[in-house]
């Protein structure tokens, strides 16, 4: 017998049921197939029914995919670990993943793809010169300071080459001689 003092009053909540992979696909399979079968009543409708069927076909196709994943159990353990992984702290797992850059990429939107492949090489080169120095044993800090003298001079041996490669007329000292 209920107490009619009793001013607790309980609400029951149900659970919000998540549909698996498989259930979403069966699900979009038969709303398509609904809609195919409203649409034949209507005799004007035979190209939203042609559409409906290429859709109908690749809804077909991720049911079949979805059906043969149900089976196996390494798929089954995948989509346990992301349904436990998208429960309370996710964004806090995922925030933790995210590569934190102080600085953005650098921009080579400006360089020919010419400059871009000497680059690429520079950057090889630079890479098995630190490699080559480190084996020899050199302290990280000299093998920096080498590095930056070394790209200063290709830099340098860069840009002269640009210059000679220029039209000699625009050269002020051109002719003198």
């Amino acid at each position: 017998m209920e107490n009619p003092s009793d001013d607790d009053t309980y609400v029951l909540e149900r659970a919000a049921i998540k549909l698996t992979a498989y259930d979403r696909r069966l699900k979009e399979l038969r709303d398509l197939q609904e809609k195919r079968s409203a649409l034949l009543t209507h005799p004007d409708s035979q190209r939203r029914i042609a559409q409906l069927d290429l859709l109908i076909e690749h809804a077909q196709k991720r049911f079949d995919t979805e059906s043969k994943r149900s089976t196996d159990d390494a798929w089954r353990r995948r989509r346990d670990i992301d349904d436990w992984r998208s429960r309370d702290g996710r964004e806090l797992r995922n925030a933790s993943r995210r590569k934190v850059r102080s600085t953005p990429n650098e921009d080579l939107s400006h360089l020919t793809p010419e400059e871009k492949v000497q680059r690429k090489r520079g950057q090889r080169a630079d890479a098995n010169f630190i490699k080559r120095k480190e084996q020899e044993g050199m302290p990280q800090a000299d093998i920096q300071a080498a590095l930056l003298l070394r790209q200063q001079e290709r830099a340098v041996k860069r840009m002269a080459s640009k210059e000679m490669d220029h039209d000699p007329a625009t050269n002020p000292a051109y002719g003198m001689f």
